[in-house]
This record gives structure tokens, sequence and C-alpha cells, in this order.
């Protein structure tokens, strides 16, 4: 049998809303979709529903969605789940395509009232042909359609309307906008999202296969807490694999982490030792928390691959040196010592080795002018034994030199030196804890996010992404995807 074709939930002609009552004084997560789709640009119509009719954000509110004249391709609903029953029956009538059920209280709570809620609710919509998203969801975001679930009542930024290349399928709501802002952030942008929460009618399988067939999408990340279908997953995986990358963080692991994945999402989560071989046997990169999953897209959009796993680390401390020796091998990568010729020329440029270490990891003097960082490292990359090159540097540092050392000078300079290299480079800014210091180290990162260059926070966690980079690409032997 044929699988339908869903692509229309990412581009409706128009969305309505259940629930956005017309009292602002009043606020609620209606209103705020409201707000969102509007703000973003969304590109159809937008029809505002309540009961009690009215008006909000020069928008007239319709008391049913059967009482609005034109089609309504996709309804938002954010209403008690004890009123989604008739809701449902309602949009059959209209002949609605799709339902986004951001209200909870169906199977994943420990009632069967709420269980028998969602089993109702499946069965109004699949007889009357109407496909559900969710329950207990934030459903979709789609730069390039205007969709978007960002309906906040704070001063957080908007969600970009900039689109990208990477997919994300997500169970949990709240990860998902946690991860869009921390990717975009780091310069990675979006092709399509979707929360899908129960999961009680469409699943990840059918999400990764709509992202599977996405011309728009290069890249496709998952937090996933259970499945419905582990032998057809299986296979979408396994399709999806032979030309896009998938990067998996699977919770719900730990009989905690099932229980507690249980009462989210009504999620059957599995076992870690199941989990880690499904994944494998797929080819599948699989790693652990939403930062990993970052770190990890950040890896895949913006490092070549690179051709051998010796890396050389460079930068001001000798303690940081040391730990990130023990980060790097931990992380299945390796600390050539460095040439004898190549050290004589660190000394050449530096003066001495006093203070320093020039073995690897290169602890350097502070970076009096950009002349010398520069010029190290080239002189360390045209080694023949150095695969890839993490540059680093703290903030607390860079306050006491900055007036020294012109802050857009050695951004530039980085800029100019990537370019020029042929191995890799990868830059670790080091999180500090002074104002001063963490208002410098934002202005950095954006600067060099802007020139495109991967930045993560530690070096540790550089190290594990690049590392299961290589592992990635070792195991499918394919050029990266950009």
């Amino acid at each position: 049998m044929t699988k339908p074709n869903l692509n229309f939930l990412f581009n409706p002609r128009s969305i309505a809303l259940a629930g956005a009552s017309p009292d602002i004084s009043h606020p609620n997560l209606a209103q705020g979709f409201v707000r969102a789709l509007q703000d973003s640009g969304f590109k159809g119509a937008i029809y505002p529903l309540h009961p009690a009719g009215g008006e909000i954000y020069g928008k007239k509110i319709y008391k049913n969605v059967k009482d609005i004249e034109g089609p309504v391709d996709y309804v938002v609903s954010a209403i008690p789940a004890r009123l989604t029953p008739q809701l449902i029956s309602d949009c059959v009538e209209k002949r609605v395509k799709a339902i986004h059920l951001f209200t909870s209280g169906y199977s994943e709570i420990e009632d069967e009232i709420g269980k028998h809620l969602e089993s109702e609710i499946l069965a109004i919509a699949r007889k009357g042909g109407v496909r559900l998203i969710g329950p207990n969801c934030m459903g979709i975001y789609c730069p390039s359609s205007g969709m978007t679930f960002a309906a906040e009542f704070s001063d957080q930024k908007p969600f970009p309307k900039q689109c990208g290349p990477l997919g994300l399928i997500s169970q949990s709501g709240g990860n998902a906008i946690y991860f869009i802002r921390q990717c975009v952030e780091r310069g990675v942008f979006f092709s399509k999202v979707v929360s899908y929460g129960n999961a009680a009618d469409i699943d990840e399988a059918d999400y990764l296969e709509i992202m599977a067939d996405d011309p728009d999408t290069e890249l496709i990340a998952m937090y996933v807490e259970g499945v419905k279908d582990g032998g057809r997953l299986r296979k979408v995986l396994a399709r999806t694999l032979e030309s896009k990358p998938v990067i998996v963080n699977k919770v719900g692991n730990t009989e905690t982490g099932a229980r507690t994945a249980a009462s989210h999402t009504s999620a059957i989560a599995g076992e870690s030792g199941i989990w880690h071989a499904f994944l494998k046997q797929t080819g599948a990169m699989q790693v652990n928390g939403m930062d990993e999953l970052a770190d990890a897209v950040v890896t895949f959009s913006k490092l070549p691959v690179p051709k051998g796993r010796n890396v050389v680390v460079i930068g001001t401390g000798g303690g940081v040196g040391v730990q990130a020796a023990d980060d790097i091998s931990n992380a299945g990568l390796r600390l050539p010592m460095l040439p004898v010729e190549v050290r004589k020329r660190l000394r050449e440029i530096y003066g001495t080795e006093a203070g320093s270490f020039f073995r690897n990891p290169v602890d350097s003097p502070p970076f009096r002018n950009v002349d010398d960082m520069a010029t190290a490292v080239r002189a360390i990359a045209a080694s023949q034994h150095i695969d890839i090159i993490i540059l680093h540097f703290g903030f607390d540092i860079w306050a006491m030199i900055s007036r020294s050392v012109p802050l857009y000078a050695f951004v530039e300079s980085v800029n100019r030196l990537a370019g020029s290299l042929e191995k890799p480079l990868a830059i670790v800014l080091h999180y500090s804890e002074d104002p001063k210091s963490h208002i410098l180290q934002d202005e950095v990162r954006a600067k060099f996010v802007a020139l495109g260059l991967p930045v993560y926070p530690s070096i540790g966690r550089a190290a594990r992404a690049i590392s299961r980079y290589i592992d990635f690409y070792e195991h499918h032997e394919r050029t990266v995807i950009r």
C-alpha cells in the first residue's frame, strides 16, 4: 500500500487556532500561536477560534471552525482535552487535513480516562480522514512557510525566519525549542522541525520519511523517548542514511528514565544496550544529550571531514592542555608529539619555550599579536602528522590582553587562517564566570559563527563531536553532505 504524502503538513494554505480568547489581558497559548504566526510571516490565512467570538490582533475570531468561509487545512488545538472530540468532529465536517494537538491530558498521564480519550480522538480522526500531530506537543516550525510554535510571552528572541539544511524530529517540545535556539546561536539553521509528543497517529518513522525525501533537508537530528514500530523505523533509518546523515539522542534508557518518558509522552523507551545496537546496525550516529546533539550538527555543518585522527591543540594555559590531553584521548582521537622541526619553528616564532610547552598540546604564550598566532598555526598545519587543529582560548586572559590585541584583528586573522589551511580548524571558546569576560565571549562567538567556523564551548565537547563525525564517515565511506 502506498504511504500517504504528508508534505502538506509543512505548507498549509490556512491555519485555525482553537482557544484564542479575545481577552488579551489574560494571555493564553492559543493567542501566542496567533501572534507567533503573524510575526513569522505565515503566508496563508490565520483564523482564531473561540466560542466568545470577537477580535484579536486584528483578526476576526470565529466561534466554530465550520463558520470559516474558506478552506482550512490545519488546526492548532490549545483547548482542554475533554473538548477535543467535538473539535475533531467539527474538523472532519469542515474537511480539515490535519490537527496539531498542543493539548495534553491523554495517554501520557497514568489515567485510563486519558488513554480512552486518546483512542477516541484517534478513531474520530481516522474515520474522517484527518491526520493528528501529537497530542501533547509543540507541532511544526518551518521557516520557508512561516509556520512556528514560538508562542511566547516574554522578551525572548522570536524564532528565525532564515532557512537552513537541518531537520529536527523531537518527541519533546521544550527540547525542540532549546535545541533550535542553541543551534541558531552557533550558526546552524533549519529546514523543518516537528515536535510530535505522544505520536497517536503520525510517528517518528513517518516524520523521518518526510525529511528523507525533502530536498531542503540535508542533515537530520532526532530526540527520541520511545518508538511505536521499531521494525519500520529501522527500515526508514537505513534508507535515509543512504543519502543523509541522521544523529539520534535516544533517552529513557534507564529504569528511571523510561518511567519518566512514559509519563511525559507515553513512550515505550527500551534498554540502552538494545538501542545502541539498533543504531549501530543502521549506521546512525548516537549522542548523549541535547548539547552533544548540537555539537554534532555544528560539526557536520561546518567542519570538513578530517583525513585522520591526529589532533593538535594550541592555546594558552598549561592546565588546560593537560585536561585536553585526557579529553582528546578519551574521545578516541590522537595527540601526536610535534616533530622536532616544528617545535624549533615555534621557538623561533615566540623566542623561547620558557613558561610554555610546544609538544602537543601546545601551550603558547598569550597572543601578543595576531601574526604570531597565525604563523604558529601554519607551521603546525604544515606537518604531515597533523589532521585536525583545535585553536582554543579563554576570556579571562583575553580580558587582560584585549587592549594590546584588537579583538577584530584577531577574529579576522583566524578567518584568513581558516581559509588558507588545508586542515580542518575548530574553535574552542572557554566559558568564563566573569561578567565582563562573558560579554566578550558572546561577541567573539557571534563573529566566528558569522564567518562560518565551527565553535565549541570546551575541548572535550569538540573532541567527542569530531571523533563521532569521523566514525560516521569511516562507517559510511561517503563524502560530506553540505
